[in-house]
């Protein structure tokens, strides 16, 4: 699936772990086509108050088509009572806005990662 979504020199490593996140995710939410995957989000969750998407990515070839729209939408719907946090640059604020988030100020402190190329 191609959305420039991976920044870094793909490594061996990296191909062979690329499920990991997505095993560990408490729900993930995929659009075939035929075979081909177009679209996937996996979503962190207590399933009580508080749901955080993560990795939401439609296939260039498939954007603007409503499809990153349904993947929120049947996530919202799995846990519809939560809290939906959603973090994003600055292109992509836009989109959460016409899908129904609104922009929150608030402090938001995190410690960004580190790639680890051996993982």
């Amino acid at each position: 699936m191609s959305a420039g979504w991976i920044r870094e020199p793909e490594t061996p490593k990296m191909i062979q772990n690329f499920n990991l996140p997505f095993i560990n995710s408490t729900l993930v939410v995929s659009a075939w086509h035929e075979e081909r995957l177009v679209g996937v989000v996996r979503v962190l969750s207590d399933k009580i108050s508080r749901s955080i998407i993560y990795d939401l990515v439609v296939d260039t070839e498939y954007q603007s088509k409503g499809i990153g729209g349904e993947l929120l939408k049947r996530c919202i719907q799995t846990y519809p009572k939560t809290e939906w946090t959603v973090q994003t640059n600055n292109e992509n604020v836009g989109y959460y806005l016409k899908n129904g988030f609104i922009n929150y100020p608030r402090n938001v402190l995190f410690k960004p990662s580190v790639w680890d190329p051996e993982y």
